[in-house]
């Protein structure tokens, strides 16, 4: 089973956004209401959802931008796994939600994540975890549709997320995880904006040197 997943509540009927796009703006409502109005917040999105991505434009506290490798009307085709269009600490937060799933080569995601991140920025970072796995699922003989359709339950994932591992390899690259469910937002937001109380929001920082 998911861990973050409304299969009843999946889509607002209103904007479209999904259970997760939801999650991720009270996150990020919560940013701006802390954050200092001195200077835009510089974010990147990657594979960036189109309700959430409107949102964020309407908030209009970040200097934003888009990427991804093959998706159109994208600020930045870049491949997150080398990401040679940006420089080091260039930006404040990111937003990579269900991409590494499809990475072949997470770990090195992970660390050009880092990269990119500025001392003391954060990132939402997602992916389907699931929560009866004991231990991640990948397989890189695995290289056929049919065949990730049959462990992955997709054709274009090449891995299975356990939680233990996926916390793991967030912090392999140096971040420190914040896990904020329903204990953080409440019990009525997370029931008026149809997201489960099961659903975790993974939040990874990168400490001050």
């Amino acid at each position: 089973m998911g861990e973050t997943i409304n299969l009843v509540e999946y889509s607002c009927p209103h904007c479209g956004a999904s259970d997760r796009e939801r999650l991720y703006a009270l996150f990020l409502d919560q940013a701006v209401g802390s954050a200092s109005d001195k200077q835009p917040i510089g974010l990147i999105h990657f594979a960036p959802e189109s309700a959430l991505s409107q949102r964020i434009r309407r908030l209009g506290k970040f200097d934003y931008r888009t990427a991804d490798p093959t998706m159109g009307n994208v600020d930045d085709r870049v491949d997150i796994t080398n990401m040679l269009a940006y420089r080091d600490e260039e930006f404040d937060c990111f937003i990579c939600s269900h991409v590494l799933e499809h990475v072949a080569d997470d770990r090195r995601a992970f660390g050009e994540l880092w990269r990119i991140l500025k001392p003391g920025g954060w990132g939402i970072l997602m992916v389907p975890v699931m929560t009866h796995l004991e231990r991640t699922l990948e397989d890189p003989t695995a290289n056929t549709e049919s065949q990730r359709w049959r462990l992955f339950g997709q054709g274009d994932h090449v891995r299975l997320y356990a939680k233990r591992d996926y916390l793991s390899r967030i912090q392999g690259a140096g971040f420190i995880v914040n896990e904020m469910g329903v204990e953080h937002f409440g019990i009525e937001t997370f029931d008026r904006c149809g997201i489960t109380r099961r659903s975790v929001l993974y939040v990874a920082r990168r400490p001050y040197d």
